[in-house]
């Protein structure tokens, strides 16, 4: 396919590029005709895959295989759990799917934004800042936008970013802004921290509970040993893992801090990947 990088994909290395971008974890990526687009960083990612030929542009082979993360051995996780009803079906029906490697700070923005919400291209709150304040890329006939980075956002200005119809959240991203433009080398500091360490200084952004500082170790810096629980993930353990046991009226923090204990022994350094894929399974299991 002239103009395009290509792919042989392994047969130890399954990779499904629908699957994985269409899941919901990373924002941006959308289908327009045969092709998948992605806005990642400062460009504008193409990729489609014909059986085990991927093809792509707008970024390096490198690029695309560490945002990717087509170095994870899902093979080893997927043996792992191959006597386990529930994940096997998991497994089966998102053969494939890989948790990408999101830049820290979109990722922090992105989960500032939507509320435990998975995004809906074109009308969700990251897609509005990006509208505003990213540049604009024109690719095929079809108009996309970057993030902006911490530098730009402080440099509008507080009052631009409400203008994007981002309600409290407009402070939240914003004073973000202003803490990773005091302190550029945040990323670099959380990516050689222990867990708890690193949950605590990105608590420290206006915004981010614990839970979300997991999530964005999870999916920017890649702690697969965490099992962040939202909704969707807490009625699937507690049905098809935790069935006999009776929490009567436990806050709903105590039951999550339960099933995070019970993922930490059961899943271990996979837990993540358990968490992607019993979400991706969430409407069948």
């Amino acid at each position: 396919m002239d103009g395009y990088r290509s792919l042989q994909l392994r047969a130890d290395c399954p990779f499904d590029v629908a699957r994985t971008v269409a899941c919901g974890q990373a924002p941006r990526w959308e289908q327009i005709g045969d092709w998948w687009y992605g806005v990642v960083g400062d460009s504008v990612i193409k990729t489609r895959q014909i059986g085990d030929q991927v093809y792509f542009s707008g970024c390096s082979e490198r690029f695309f295989k560490n945002y990717f993360s087509l170095d994870y051995d899902l093979l080893s996780f997927y043996s792992a759990f191959a006597g386990d009803p529930c994940l096997s079906r998991a497994i089966r029906d998102n053969y494939g799917l890989r948790i990408v490697h999101q830049d820290p700070w979109e990722c922090v923005c992105f989960q500032l934004s939507l509320n435990k919400t998975r995004v809906v291209p074109g009308v969700d709150s990251f897609t509005r800042i990006s509208q505003k304040l990213g540049d604009k890329i024109e690719l095929d006939g079809h108009t996309f936008y970057t993030f902006p980075d911490a530098g730009t956002i402080v440099a509008w200005g507080l009052s631009t970013l409400k203008s994007c119809n981002l309600g409290y959240k407009a402070e939240n991203i914003f004073l973000a802004a202003k803490k990773v433009v005091d302190n550029p080398l945040w990323a670099r500091e959380v990516a050689h921290m222990g867990v708890e360490d690193a949950k605590s200084l990105l608590t420290e952004f206006k915004g981010i509970k614990s839970l979300v500082a997991e999530w964005i170790l999870l999916f920017a810096f890649g702690r697969y040993e965490l099992f962040p629980v939202d909704s969707h993930v807490r009625d699937i353990i507690r049905k098809r893992y935790l069935s006999h046991v009776h929490f009567g009226r436990v806050p709903l923090d105590k039951v999550d801090r339960f099933i995070r204990g019970y993922a930490s022994k059961h899943f271990g350094d996979c837990s993540g990947y358990v968490l992607e894929y019993l979400f991706a399974s969430r409407h069948s299991l």
